[in-house]
């Protein structure tokens, strides 16, 4: 027989009721699985009056060899073990098997000893187990291993003593864990048949049972551990006894790994206590966790009894239900917690879920009644009107709950005034009715509180200037409400504590709840009352920085002509200026349109740049009211102050430029002048009010070194170096800067529509424009004095121009750009210019007047026509060098010159203009033997004729006749070249050189006279003869003849001797005969010219033989003469 059959009647263990196992069922359905089951047995160990509790996860296997039944070889696995340092009682063995029957009933102080919360373990186990005192039983509901409810051994029979020593398999769990958690030696324990603890053995179900097909293995456990953790530092706060709380793991290896070790303390030091109508206690409560990081928290605890005889209906539900009207309220300090995320507790913090939390800064915990599954706190619904439990935590947390939270915020100002409190928390104390909204029973709660604080006249507000020092609300004046930044707050806050206010520091959430809960309206801060304030008290001993913010808090509700006499307008010299309406007081507000860059002079009358944009805006309102001397700067303001506060030596420059030196702290920085040009190209069309103020970069914008600026002016005299695709040459640069101008490079940022007024564009326009805005001796100065090349260059540039006003003309003809002939550089006024591209070239050497200037180019040809000088031709030309021969201004060389290039180029020059060669016809320039004559005075020397009969002098000299052109020239100026054209006066001369030649030289004589006969007879020469040349000719010895009596040989008969005998010394040969022997006769001459020489006249009387027979002669005559 075994001995599990021998002894089974005798050791009957077990719950006796029939459906237990039913009942089991429905207590696992309605009670939750997971943390909750490890809150339960905590519970259970608090009422044991247990210090330390120890949850053991051990997944070790043990032995099936020596067990009590074989069928406890599928309970040898892993399990959870619980472990307390309290021991089982008679009565709590007793009361373990009752099921479901708690024993806290008739005893207030128990949270409940092995009740419903006890049963949640069969979430877990099939078999529980427990050891402790002088017993180890095992519970069986499902009857299949002892075939009763269960069976326990005793530590006082020598029998189960021999059963436990040598069952090792069997309760090898038990002396593992009895060592590991209590420290105690298996063969002591069974020695001395004692127990000092308590230990549960679960094991963890591998499979679906009758009771629960719930299963739990390694991870499942984990999670249970980790549910229990979230929570672990709330667990211990409101338990009487538990202290210390452990979860341990023992790997399948036997590694042991403690994964939470969570313990409370409280100090003995500062507690207060209190006997009213309600008992209280309240003392500070660390908690130290060691998980995987350490975490110590501190909390203030008040436990808040309500005393019998005060609140009957209480008192009644108290006996009733054997509940404690206590209530206990924990706020933590120390570190950062949600401060709305207060929960409740059960002395063990219920589930957190929604319902659960409350809103308020502290954690409540009671002796609450519980929903079933024990998750909830139950309330007076529809369903629950009269259940006991519902209405027993209505009247706790409505009369216990306000004076319990009321007593915690006074117990903690008394701390604070021990400084064993942080005043820093106090308030977080303090319900905040904004996160209760949907929270409709904790926010009456809030409300009931505030009642209490402010319409009891309670001390409860802490002084801003000593903040250990508490005021009730009646006394105080409250700080502002609503979006303040915290630096305004402060700001407010010293100032009105330096002006002995009773202000109170009370964070925005208090102010909310004076202001709604309050009976009294206390003083506030509003900008009004400090506005009051400080012109009470004045601002001289206020802080820059506490100014800035409290000018904010006072601009902020638009009562702007309550600040008038106020020192409180700052400017960004750090200064402050009062609000008033007098010049001194100034101060300018710029904007983003208008910003303070544009006057960097003015710097120190703006308001701070780092003003906030909330006093910039309020400033921006109170500008436009224009009561104080705060001005919102536009662009007229910007025209005015530039013009007001230019830096002092730009203001006494009289010239027109200005250094501007960035490096200067009275002079603009350098990004100063593209912004304002910025400015001006969004807000000016034109730039007339900007006149006389140095604006225009003449030089690339530079930190490194000064940069020149020039004035606006309207008479300019700038113009840029390069703009677009135009550029001025360097030369013309050059000159115009020594001539006072200025030429402006780089900086292509430099635009405006009306810029090209004030600074020129580089063209020749614009060159002109700035010579007529220049000193005009100054520029015909400087124009003499620079390169040749620069003239060109200016010259050049200026034939561009289409056009001239009259006194764009007056200078420009003013100015030394041109040539004389001589090549000196003169001025065009009162000049003619020689055309020099048209033919012939006029030679350097030719003595034309320095009135009449060089035309080289195309350029000057361009500028000439612009300036309305006359151009004229080289013919032209030659008519002047004729008159200057007229006048006798040419000497006999210049004259010859002259005439040399007339001649060389006549058809040229004739067929350019014929007055040229009409003067020139005209025109006395060839001198022989001291007379001038015309050419028309000469003969051609290529007539032979004109060469025999004539000296050289009745030629034209050597130097007009070297080429056939001088020659063709001057027989279009008349010289002589044909026989017919000879004069009387020559032909007479010419019978005159032969009459004297005849002598010296006969031969030549007698060709001259010969050629002379033969032009007489071929040309009727003799009738341009007056009657006295024609006398004259005849007188003249000068017709050579035969000598009488000599034959009848022909005149122009070279071998025959002649004499030369005057034509009326001679007859015609029709008298030969009779007159032969006396007088020289010539028969071959024509009639024309034997007329005119009066050859055939009647030979004279007193020739002899002629006279001695006259009928003779007169009979020849008639035979001559038909």
């Amino acid at each position: 027989m075994s001995c599990m059959t021998r002894n089974k009647n005798r050791r009957s263990f077990g719950a006796s009721a029939p459906p237990f196992l039913d009942y089991l069922k429905d207590i696992l359905r309605r009670y939750p699985d997971g943390g909750q089951i490890l809150k339960e047995l905590i519970q259970n160990a608090d009422d044991a009056q247990a210090t330390e509790v120890i949850f053991i996860h051990d997944e070790r296997s043990y032995g099936t060899e020596s067990l009590w039944s074989s069928n406890l070889g599928q309970y040898q696995g892993p399990a959870l073990y619980a472990y307390n340092n309290a021991v089982f009682t008679d009565e709590d063995w007793e009361r373990i098997q009752k099921a479901g029957r708690s024993g806290k009933i008739n005893d207030p102080n128990k949270i409940g000893r092995f009740g419903i919360g006890f049963n949640s373990v069969y979430h877990i186990t099939d078999v529980p187990s427990i050891f402790s005192s002088g017993h180890l039983g095992l519970m069986d509901p499902q009857e299949e291993i002892f075939g009763d409810k269960g069976f326990w051994w005793f530590l006082i029979e020598p029998e189960d003593q021999h059963t436990l020593m040598t069952m090792h398999d069997q309760f090898q769990p038990y002396r593992d864990l009895v060592s590991l958690v209590g420290k105690q030696e298996w063969c002591k324990i069974i020695k001395n048949q004692y127990f000092s603890g308590t230990l549960f053995r679960f094991p963890l179900r591998n499979k679906a049972s009758e009771i629960s097909d719930n299963l739990y293995d390694s991870d499942k456990m984990a999670e249970l551990f980790d549910s229990f953790i979230a929570d672990a530092d709330l667990s211990l706060l409101f338990l009487k006894n538990v202290s210390s709380v452990s979860l341990i793991h023992i790997s399948e290896d036997g590694t042991v790994n403690t994964r939470l070790e969570v313990k409370s303390s409280e100090p003995t030091k500062v507690l207060l206590k209190k006997e009213d109508d309600i008992e209280g206690l309240t003392r500070f409560k660390g908690i130290t966790l060691n998980s995987e990081e350490q975490k110590e928290t501190k909390w203030l605890v008040t436990t808040c009894t309500m005393k019998e005889s005060k609140m009957p209906k209480l008192d009644l539900l108290a006996k009733k239900l054997s509940f404690l009207p206590r209530v206990d309220l924990a706020f933590p300090l120390d570190e950062q917690r949600d401060c709305c995320q207060g929960r409740l507790s059960c002395f063990l913090p219920l589930p957190n879920n929604e319902s659960n939390k409350t809103g308020l800064p502290v954690y409540v915990n009671a002796c609450f009644g519980l929903t079933d599954n024990r998750r909830h706190i139950k309330w007076q619904e529809e369903d629950q009107k009269h259940d006991e439990h519902a209405l027993w935590n209505e009247l706790l947390v409505k009369e216990v709950l306000p004076q319990a939270y009321v007593m915690l915020i006074q117990d903690a100002i008394q701390l604070c005034q021990q400084s064993a409190f942080p005043v820093s928390s106090l308030y977080n104390l303090w319900p905040d009715v904004t996160q209760m909204q949907h929270k409709d029973k904790w926010l009456n709660i809030a409300v009931e509180v505030f009642h209490h604080l402010f319409n009891e006249n309670m001390a409860v507000l802490t002084l801003a200037r000593d903040e250990t020092q508490f005021i009730p609300l009646s006394e105080a004046v409250i700080p502002c409400n609503g979006p303040t930044k915290s630096e305004t707050l402060s700001a407010i806050k010293r100032t009105l504590v330096s002006c002995g206010e009773n202000l109170v520091s009370l964070p925005a959430t208090v102010v909310r709840a004076i202001e709604a809960y309050a009976h009294t309206y206390p003083k506030h801060v509003t900008p009004s009352f400090l506005r009051e304030v400080l012109h009470r008290s004045g601002v001289h001993n206020i802080s820059k920085e506490d100014k800035l913010c409290i000018l904010e808090y006072i601009l902020s509700d638009g009562k702007y002509r309550e600040l008038e006499g106020l020192q409180l307008l700052p400017l960004s010299d750090g200064s402050f200026r009062s609000f008033t309406n007098k010049e001194e007081d100034t101060a300018l507000i710029d904007n983003k349109e208008f910003p303070r860059i544009l006057l960097p002079n003015c710097k120190n009358l703006f308001i701070p740049h780092d003003l906030s944009s909330s006093c910039r805006n309020h400033l921006r309102e109170l500008a436009k009211l224009e009561v104080f001397r705060v001005i919102n700067i536009d662009k007229n303001h910007v025209v005015q102050y530039t013009r007001k506060h230019l830096p002092q030596d730009w203001k006494q420059m009289k010239k027109r430029l200005a250094t501007w030196d960035t490096s200067n702290s009275h002079h603009p920085p350098l990004d100063w002048l593209q912004e304002f040009w910025r400015f001006l190209n969004s807000h000016f069309s034109e730039l007339s009010c900007f006149r006389d103020i140095p604006l225009i970069p003449v030089n690339p914008l530079s930190d490194s070194q000064p940069v020149t600026l020039a004035k606006l002016q309207q008479k300019t005299t700038l113009i840029f170096q390069k703009r677009g695709h135009s550029s001025l040459p360097d030369k013309i640069a050059q000159l115009l800067t020594k001539a006072g101008s200025t030429v402006v490079r780089g900086n292509v940022w430099l635009k405006h529509e009306d810029l090209e007024t004030y600074v020129l564009n580089p063209s020749p326009k614009s060159v002109m424009k700035v010579l007529m805005n220049l000193d005009s001796q100054q520029i015909i100065r400087d124009v003499k004095s620079c390169s040749q090349t620069a003239r060109q260059e200016l010259k050049d540039y200026l034939s561009n121009l289409n056009s001239l006003s009259g006194r764009e003309k007056d200078l420009l003809i003013m100015l030394p750009l041109f040539q004389t002939m001589t090549g000196f550089w003169v001025a065009a006024q009162s000049k003619q210019a020689l055309v020099l591209t048209s033919g012939p070239d006029v030679l350097s050497g030719l003595p034309v007047p320095d009135s009449v200037i060089q035309c080289a180019t195309e350029a000057d040809r361009r500028l000439l026509q612009l300036l309305k000088v006359n151009l004229l031709g080289p013919a032209e030309v030659g008519i002047i060098l004729i008159d200057s021969i007229k006048k006798g201004a040419c000497c006999s060389e210049e004259t010859e010159n002259i005439m040399t290039w007339i001649l060389k180029h006549g058809d040229i020059l004739f067929s350019q203009n014929q007055s040229l060669k009409f003067k020139c016809k005209e025109l006395r320039f060839i001198k022989v033997k001291g007379e001038q004559k015309k050419a028309s005075d000469f003969y051609d020397p290529r007539i032979k004729t004109f060469k025999i009969i004539l000296e050289s002098d009745f030629f034209p000299p050597p130097v007009y006749t070297e080429t056939q052109q001088m020659l063709k020239t001057l027989t279009d100026l008349g010289l002589i070249n044909k026989e017919a054209d000879m004069t009387p006066e020559h032909l007479l001369h010419a019978t005159t050189m032969i009459e004297e030649q005849k002598v010296n030289s006969e031969s030549e004589a007698l060709q001259r006279a010969q050629v002379l006969l033969e032009m007489l007879d071929s040309c009727d020469l003799l009738s341009k003869f007056s009657d006295v040349q024609l006398h004259r000719l005849k007188m003249i010895k000068w017709v050579p003849c035969n000598q009488p009596a000599t034959g009848k040989q022909e005149i122009f008969d070279k071998s025959t001797k002649s004499c030369f005998y005057s034509p009326e010394e001679i007859r015609h040969t029709m008298y030969e005969d009779i007159v032969g022997e006396v007088m020289p006769v010539m028969g071959k001459l024509s009639d024309r010219v034997n007329t005119k020489l009066g050859l055939k006249r009647l030979p004279p009387p007193e020739k002899e033989n002629i006279a001695e027979k006259p009928s003779l002669l007169q009979v020849r005559l008639r035979k001559k003469c038909p």
